[in-house]
């Protein structure tokens, strides 16, 4: 199973980053590659099992599921429910740590997968890393 890993510092104290990144579905607000973003069903926003929609840039639609949220250890899980990629079992988690006596924090996005062909394994791995990298950019800006 392909996992991707990155970690970074965002000039920002970690409630606050918190409060961006546990939005669910406005992630559109932050993240250049989503152009829209919308909870399903009316659910609130940071459910538990509540499903988002995103449109990509590109015109390609996901559907992302929140497998969880903790507000003590700043951290949230999502999986893929629908993607225009071959990948199967994409599970995504974000974890954030103040650091201390800093307005800064650690950042830590990680996503694990399986594929449908082994052969891309480095194709998507390089993807997958792209979109976190932009996302993590995209967030640093909003932040600033």
């Amino acid at each position: 199973m392909p996992m991707v890993e990155f970690s970074a510092v965002l000039n920002s104290d970690a409630q606050r980053a918190w409060s961006v990144v546990k939005k669910f579905g406005e992630i559109q607000q932050w993240h250049p590659a989503i152009v829209e973003s919308s909870l399903e069903d009316g659910e609130s926003d940071g459910a538990v099992g509540s499903m988002r929609t995103l449109t990509l840039s590109d015109g390609a639609v996901v559907r992302e599921r929140l497998l969880s949220v903790d507000d003590r250890t700043l951290t949230l899980s999502y999986r893929f429910e629908e993607a225009p990629l071959p990948l199967d079992n994409y599970v995504a988690t974000v974890r954030l740590v103040a650091l201390t006596g800093q307005d800064q924090t650690c950042i830590t996005w990680s996503a694990c997968f399986d594929l449908q062909e082994p052969s891309t394994a480095q194709h998507y791995q390089a993807l997958i890393q792209s979109l976190i990298v932009d996302g993590h950019q995209g967030l640093q800006l909003l932040l600033a």
